[in-house]
């Protein structure tokens, strides 16, 4: 059976890109960026339908990259909702990096193989246990850029 890259497998780096045209989701932000110049535009969300909501439909706008980190991701209707919209960007195009907690990805190993099988899809599982200090490593947080050429 073919396993998932393991943590110590050597990797290309892996950079999101910088086309010239921008995308439509690119000239929805732009004038919010430009009354605010120098900020981040980060947006914390604190309720979890929300934050997912948020997640889902900037996946299902990105035209061109997409950078997702987990820390819990399960087979549950969100995971699934997860699974089908982040196949489906990569399916029109867009370039999709998921990075998620190994800890938290229990029987998850064929739904991971298969998004990571795909050509426009890289996986990336994080597993603290492999370092000497793992009592204070892990991913506590969910993030979700979409066409951020700045994302490395």
């Amino acid at each position: 059976m073919k396993k998932l890259p393991g943590f110590t497998q050597d990797y290309l780096f892996s950079k999101a890109t910088t086309l010239p045209d921008k995308t439509r989701l690119e000239r929805a932000v732009e004038p919010l960026c430009a009354r605010h110049p120098g900020e981040c535009g980060i947006l914390a969300l604190d309720n979890s339908l929300d934050a997912f909501a948020a997640r889902y439909r900037l996946t299902e706008m990105a035209a061109r990259t997409l950078d997702v980190q987990y820390y819990i991701w399960e087979d549950d209707m969100s995971g699934r909702l997860l699974f089908s919209v982040l196949l489906s960007a990569a399916k029109r195009g867009v370039h999709v990096r998921l990075l998620l907690d190994d800890n938290n990805t229990p029987g998850l190993d064929d739904t991971l193989r298969l998004l990571d099988s795909h050509p426009n899809i890289e996986v990336r599982l994080f597993n603290p246990f492999s370092f000497s200090y793992a009592t204070r490593a892990g991913i506590f947080d969910g993030f979700c850029a979409a066409e951020s050429a700045d994302a490395q």
